[in-house]
């Protein structure tokens, strides 16, 4: 059997590492080949080095929470080089001033009382309407999709929402807050309501069992990377992969049914191969434009990913007069005078082991739904409107060391309303249209990089276990 992957993403790479892996241990006959685009391989997992520096253009770590990508690194070999966040206290800018996140905190719901009443950030009245939570008669929940908003507006009222959980969780998620799906981002939080009635009751319960499994009361960090950045992990999959199975710089541009059955797969250049398996780990308008026939092709096309830049900036530590020793701020919508910028991580005290002794490194998220056309100007607007938004909340004298900008141009997934389904349909839809075509990654079952190793790895084992006849 002919497994072709397109995507040389993480989740290709986990579906590429997961059949061979399969091969070896069954001795079965598969044939695999990954397909990437560029010539780079890594997907959105992006590592440069400069003058000392070590800067992550796409995601700078991964939550052990989520296990997957903890015993990819360990299959790898990887364990000695991971390297845990530092711990700190994160921050809000409103009215001017940061306002630390109130301790105890989960995804912004509060678990402490004492932390959660003296905090400025929101008015005694959005501190009573939030409380509410706690007496709220126990109502059953929405059996159908809806928006984390209105979800989380129900139960706290609307300063809660849009001072603390819509910075925190629209982050996460590129989309309104309004408009993220609360079945497809955070489907836990309906489940803990309907167990625990209050939302602040079962935070507050997940808190106490988290610290119970650490057997500690004090902090420790979720997140891991390694020693060197993410790309380490991108190397060190391409070494451990079979020579000549990966292909860079071949661009798909369509795909064929067999007369009898299998697939023909027609690149850029020219060339062409055979399949009898297709795993697909791009985004869904590439999907469609591969798939011309495919009768949810329209839908795919008509919903187009988020855009959005990140502009790390570095400094001589002298040059930076931070008001606050923290991980990173967060600016929630229309703070700032409307601007661009929606997020700061202080890598310098997130992750010290990059940046230079007697530096300092900015890594700024800018680019907001409905305001992301800063996303397509030149390098030098957006390093200057950065800087200028910057200079609102921190004290900078001088001129930064060097400035690199990474854009995202509709790359970034939208989980809306709706979206499970939607992916749904969309499988539904190949497994008749185009049985042997898969769909995996980022724009479908889980935007973080745990989720898309998840789905690589889930995706390489349905396509072997449902083509043992092949064999």
């Amino acid at each position: 059997m002919k497994i072709a992957i397109i995507g040389g993403g993480i989740t290709g790479l986990s579906a590429l590492h997961e059949i061979e892996k399969q091969r070896a241990e069954s001795g079965r006959q598969v044939e695999v080949n990954l397909y990437e685009k560029g010539a780079a391989l890594g997907g959105k997992i992006s590592t440069l080095h400069r003058d000392g520096f070590t800067i992550e253009r796409g995601p700078d770590s991964f939550i052990t929470r989520k296990p997957e990508m903890l015993s990819l690194v360990e299959e790898l070999g990887l364990s000695d080089r991971l390297v845990k966040n530092h711990t700190g206290q994160a921050y809000i800018a409103s009215n001017g001033e940061f306002h630390p996140i109130p301790e105890g905190s989960v995804m912004g719901i509060p678990t402490r009382a004492v932390p959660f009443l003296r905090s400025p950030l929101l008015t005694k009245k959005g501190k009573m309407r939030a409380a509410a939570d706690l007496w709220l008669p126990a109502k059953k929940e929405k059996d159908t999709d809806e928006s984390l908003g209105l979800f989380f507006r129900r139960r706290f009222g609307d300063e809660l929402v849009d001072r603390l959980l819509e910075p925190l969780l629209s982050g996460l998620y590129a989309g309104e807050l309004n408009e993220l799906s609360l079945e497809a981002t955070f489907p836990q939080f309906r489940q803990m309501g309907v167990k625990h009635r209050s939302l602040i009751q079962a935070s507050r319960s997940m808190a106490k069992k988290r610290q119970q499994s650490t057997g500690t009361g004090q902090k420790t960090g979720l997140f891991r990377t390694v020693k060197g950045g993410l790309s380490v992990i991108v190397d060190e999959m391409e070494k451990a992969a079979s020579k000549g199975t990966i292909h860079r710089e071949k661009q798909l541009q369509e795909i064929i049914p067999g007369e009898e059955k299998g697939y023909t797969l027609y690149f850029a250049d020219g060339t062409k191969t055979e399949a009898d398996e297709v795993i697909l780990t791009v985004p869904h308008q590439a999907v469609a434009d591969v798939l011309p026939s495919l009768s949810v092709g329209a839908e795919m096309k008509s919903l187009p990913g988020a855009s959005v830049a990140t502009v790390a900036i570095a400094f001589p530590a002298l040059s930076l007069r931070e008001p606050v020793n923290g991980t990173g701020f967060l600016i929630p919508k229309g703070e700032g005078d409307n601007g661009v910028l929606k997020a700061v991580t202080l890598v310098h005290h997130k992750w010290p082991h990059l940046v230079p002794d007697g530096n300092v490194l900015l890594r700024c998220f800018v680019g907001r739904p409905g305001n992301d056309a800063i996303v397509r100007d030149p390098d030098e607007t957006v390093i200057a409107q950065t800087l200028n938004e910057l200079r609102k909340f921190l004290d900078i004298q001088g001129e930064p060391l060097f400035a690199d900008v990474t854009r995202w141009k509709s790359a970034m997934p939208k989980y809306t309303v709706g979206h499970q389904s939607r992916v749904d349909t969309w499988e539904s839809a190949l497994a008749d249209e185009y049985p042997g075509v898969h769909i995996a990654g980022t724009f479908y079952r889980g935007v973080g990089l745990p989720d898309c190793v998840r789905q690589g790895r889930d995706v390489a084992s349905h396509v072997l276990s449902h083509s043992t006849s092949s064999f």
